[in-house]
């Protein structure tokens, strides 16, 4: 069985990290349809210092090797009919170099980083992904919440877990995420950033 550590990034496993990023997610037909094939290492790189909460940005080791990591924002909110804004979490990009994925490493930073931020008293995750892979750690999709995209929509891929039960007992509203993980907003710096990857 692989023995999988997983620890708080440090500024040592920057480089690391945005290169296991970039490798997990990079997509040739992505530089087709936005002139890059990843722009998640990007976002990992301005998330430091910024949206990003250091205490819940973490890496996976194997063999003292970095071989994963995710990384936890603030920014994002659930916006109220009356204009409340109600604050939740957003986690993202996570990624395995391709050698270690499926093979738990993923997992392994999912039940970490969400134990950790219920310890650290946060409230409540929303995001976008997998539907198939998610919901095994407690996450359902958001519309069980009364919850929608910013645009009113609700489909598989948009889910929602309570990290503090009852939290979104009495929410409803649209989900406002931070502009970080707007692809539209990032591909161009993200295309020029990765030229110092080549």
């Amino acid at each position: 069985m692989i023995n999988i550590k997983i620890r708080v990034e440090e500024k040592k496993d920057w480089n690391a990290v945005e290169y296991l990023t970039r490798a997990a997610f990079w997509r040739e037909e992505r530089i087709g349809k936005i002139g890059v094939g990843a722009v998640e290492h990007f976002m990992v790189h301005k998330m430091r210092g910024k949206e990003g909460i250091e205490k819940l940005t973490f890496v996976a080791e194997i063999d003292d090797q970095v071989v994963g990591h995710i990384i936890y924002s603030e920014g994002s909110y659930i916006l109220q009919a009356n204009g409340e804004k109600k604050v939740v979490l957003n986690f993202g990009p996570i990624s395995v170099l391709p050698k270690y994925q499926k093979q738990g490493v993923g997992s392994a930073l999912m039940t970490h980083s969400i134990q950790k931020a219920k310890e650290q008293g946060y409230e409540a995750i929303v995001f976008f992904g997998h539907p198939t892979y998610y919901p095994r750690f407690g996450f359902k999709e958001a519309k069980a919440f009364n919850i929608t995209t910013a645009d009113g929509e609700n489909f598989p891929a948009f889910m929602a877990m309570e990290l503090q039960k009852g939290y979104f007992d009495n929410v409803s509203g649209k989900y406002i995420e931070t502009a970080i993980f707007n692809e539209k907003l990032t591909m161009g710096p993200a295309k020029e950033y990765d030229q110092a990857f080549l």
